[in-house]
């Protein structure tokens, strides 16, 4: 029974039930949201027992505890026969009217103070909204239409905030954990309008800004994408070198052909979830995570057979998804990054998320004189970029990029790093 005017139709004819929401009504207007019990003290034995029906339980338990909790009715609703309907959404219909509008703007302001103290983690984004300044009218307008599907809007805005992803993931797994609904969180939707609004709260670098929307297509991905999460798209694919993997049926073919014939592989992420496990094509059991796109060219040129992943300065859904593969199989993994911030900050998210199974590579103060690129230098935002992470491994060299603020690229040093990468695999002591 899904559908609201069956189920209003259904209610009609059940006795003690018009009574009962009326009593209901009263409480909803009083504390604004669902919340409060009324009294059934006074409630014939006929519609005892249809309200004993509908909670399953007996006249005897119910008339003994004399009230009925919104809340537990509530929940009620959220079982078959019905099916996830909604108290005041009920209410509505029955009454056709709407229930806990709030039309005035002293309403709101009283009603967003409130939602301030239950959600902290969007107290800042919810103060931002009690200012009513134009650029929020149209959220006003959900408030004012359903206060109540406002907060549940809020609620899951909250979870958002406090689930944010430390890797990248997909916007509609995000969502699903979230709400059990895939597409909640797209930017087309409500729930999904008011979370770039609640993103680029939090992207403010001042108190007193504007708060911006994403006016296009573009700017909604890069601020999500700013934020680890990413929507479904062809060209989210990773770059892959001499890596077997293997789906439910067994090998992947077209991975293990790519690796006889020492070819390049670009997998779009559509076809990386199919992936159980990924693994390196040689028996040192080593993925190398090469940043550089130049750099994995190269040394694909000196070293074939090598198995690399590259990240191409920039993070996607689908290099996650392998590099999470890999760790599963129980495979190491080793990073080649620059001596840029943006490189090094890239290094400490992996170190932080794969902790033992990541190691980088050559990435100390030495190696770092070797590669200086002298005739540029990095900005005052690139290295406040260098105190995003404080891992002691790479305080060194983070401190040694402050004080000569001058990049360092690995390509520089090509010959020494393909020699030592070949040692790698000739001296079992080497590594």
């Amino acid at each position: 029974m899904t559908n609201i005017y069956k189920a209003v139709d259904f209610f009609r004819t059940q006795p003690g039930m018009n009574r009962l929401f009326w009593l209901f009504r009263d409480e909803l207007l009083k504390h604004r949201r669902i919340k409060g019990t009324v009294s059934i003290l006074d409630f014939s034995v006929e519609e005892l027992e249809s309200l004993a029906h509908f909670f399953q339980v007996s006249i005897d338990s119910l008339r003994d505890k004399g009230t009925v909790d919104l809340e537990a009715f509530n929940r009620k609703l959220d079982s078959p026969p019905f099916n996830g309907l909604d108290l005041i959404q009920l209410l509505e219909y029955y009454y056709d009217e709407t229930l806990l509008s709030l039309e005035t703007k002293e309403q709101r302001k009283t009603y967003l103070k409130r939602l301030e103290h239950d959600f902290s983690l969007v107290k800042d984004w919810l103060a931002y909204l009690g200012r009513a300044t134009s650029d929020t009218r149209w959220i006003h307008e959900i408030i004012a239409e359903s206060s109540h599907q406002f907060e549940q809007y809020v609620l899951y805005l909250s979870e958002g905030v406090r689930l944010l992803p430390s890797r990248p993931i997909r916007l509609s797994v995000f969502s699903q954990i979230i709400t059990l609904d895939a597409d909640a969180f797209q930017p087309t939707s409500p729930l999904g309008k008011l979370w770039l609004h609640v993103l680029a709260e939090t992207e403010r670098l001042h108190a007193v800004e504007p708060v911006t929307l994403p006016t296009s297509r573009e700017a909604e991905d890069d601020l999500l994408e700013s934020f680890n999460l990413f929507r479904e798209d062809i060209t989210d694919t990773v770059t892959v070198a001499n890596c077997f993997a293997e789906t439910q049926k067994g090998y992947q073919p077209v991975w293990e052909a790519a690796v006889h014939t020492q070819s390049v592989l670009s997998v779009p992420l559509r076809e990386v979830i199919k992936l159980i496990a990924v693994y390196p094509a040689h028996e040192k059991g080593i993925v190398w995570l090469v940043d550089d796109p130049e750099l994995f060219t190269r040394l694909l040129d000196e070293i074939p057979w090598l198995p690399m992943i590259s990240i191409n300065r920039s993070w996607s859904c689908a290099v996650w998804e392998v590099f999470d593969r890999i760790q599963d199989s129980g495979f190491q993994m080793r990073y080649i990054g620059d001596f840029t911030p943006e490189s090094l900050t890239r290094a400490e998210e992996l170190l932080l998320h794969y902790t033992s199974d990541i190691r980088v590579w050559k990435l100390d103060s030495q190696t770092y004189q070797q590669t200086i690129d002298s005739s540029l230098e990095l900005s005052d935002e690139e290295c406040r970029l260098l105190d995003r992470h404080q891992l002691d491994y790479l305080a060194e060299v983070k401190e040694s990029l402050r004080h000569i603020r001058k990049p360092g690229y690995m390509i520089r040093i090509l010959e020494d790093l393909v020699a030592s990468l070949k040692r790698v695999y000739t001296e079992d002591d080497y590594l």
